[in-house]
């Protein structure tokens, strides 16, 4: 298994265009069986819309096991790393049985990832 890193430039991200190419760059990667790496270590800020394209619906599509386990979210500021949260809870509640199981799962897991990958 290879790792694609993709490094992100710009410190204030908020275009769902934006958010939904690079989402395509990344699950072209993972499904040729790559792991990925984000690098947010220049983000400010994210707003609710590029947070839920890029890694809301990564989340949905690819089922949060194999996002956590595939997909690391390096260097992210707390506030911006909240916002990815928020997003991928906000997505995975939309299908959970329960919403509690959703939320604690995906926080869970992101809180992992993030000690992991510091």
């Amino acid at each position: 298994m290879n790792e694609r890193i993709y490094t992100i430039s710009e410190t204030d991200l908020a275009s769902r265009y934006s958010a939904s190419r690079l989402r395509a760059l990344v699950e072209e990667a993972l499904a040729q069986g790559n792991s990925i790496v984000i690098d947010l270590k220049p983000v400010l800020s994210v707003s609710e819309s590029y947070a839920d394209e890029l890694f809301g619906v990564l989340a949905a599509r690819w089922g949060l096991e194999k996002f956590v386990e595939h997909v690391y979210i390096r260097d992210a500021a707390p506030p911006v790393f909240h916002a990815i949260a928020s997003a991928v809870q906000r997505r995975l509640n939309q299908n959970a049985p329960t919403p509690d199981f959703a939320l604690s799962a995906a926080k869970q897991a992101l809180l992992l990832r993030r000690e992991i990958s510091s």
